[in-house]
């Protein structure tokens, strides 16, 4: 994604007429974008999607990366952010129930509760839950928590895990793009400003 700021060349005149200290503006401005891309970027898919904002940024640093968010280029005509990342589970999406119900039985053994029937549910786009369908089941995937798997036929071993959507697939969508575009435009051009008057103030 090429991040483009709108009145960038009135600004940029604005730079060279500090000299040296231009370049003092840009690599400040440029280590805030570092720092801050990330957190935008997850504000705005998760106004889109039922994703936690943690979710996104922690795919740049997190122990178990569901992607990664990487900055490129300088502040000379635009900058790059370049996004990557597996397909996701419905686990990262609000799903209901996280666990499968199970039945109660009593000190011999014996059933004194059946496991109650479920449908698991999940929201991908905020505010929109929806079942994810009748064939699909709760079960391990070499972990401790659970993950939604569905049949794909007759067979016991006929089953797939169910995948919803990558971090890249949520940031291209129309309205999040134009959203992390407004929001680094109006992020990077105050930062931009405020490096700008510390260092006229300091001259």
């Amino acid at each position: 994604m090429n991040i483009n700021l709108r009145g960038y060349s009135e600004l940029l005149d604005n730079l060279k007429a500090l000299n040296r200290e231009s370049e003092t503006v840009v690599r400040r401005t440029t280590s805030d974008f570092k720092s801050r891309a990330p957190a935008w970027v997850a504000a705005a898919v998760s106004e889109t999607y039922g994703i936690k904002k943690a979710e996104i940024s922690k795919a740049k640093t997190g122990a178990q990366a569901i992607g990664t968010v990487k900055v490129s280029g300088i502040l000379v005509d635009n900058v790059q952010l370049t996004f990557s990342g597996r397909v996701l589970t419905p686990t990262h999406f609000k799903m209901k129930p996280t666990k499968r119900p199970t039945s109660k039985k009593d000190e011999n053994g014996r059933t004194v509760r059946k496991a109650r029937q479920y449908t698991v549910t999940s929201e991908i786009f905020k505010g929109q839950r929806k079942a994810l369908g009748s064939k699909v089941f709760l079960g391990t995937n070499k972990g401790t928590g659970q993950i939604p798997f569905q049949r794909t036929g007759n067979a016991r071993s006929a089953i797939d895990a169910v995948k919803t959507l990558s971090i890249p697939q949520m940031i291209t969508n129309e309205t999040v793009a134009a959203q992390i575009q407004r929001s680094i435009d109006e992020g990077l051009t105050k930062r931009l400003q405020h490096h700008m008057n510390q260092v006229i103030g300091q001259g």
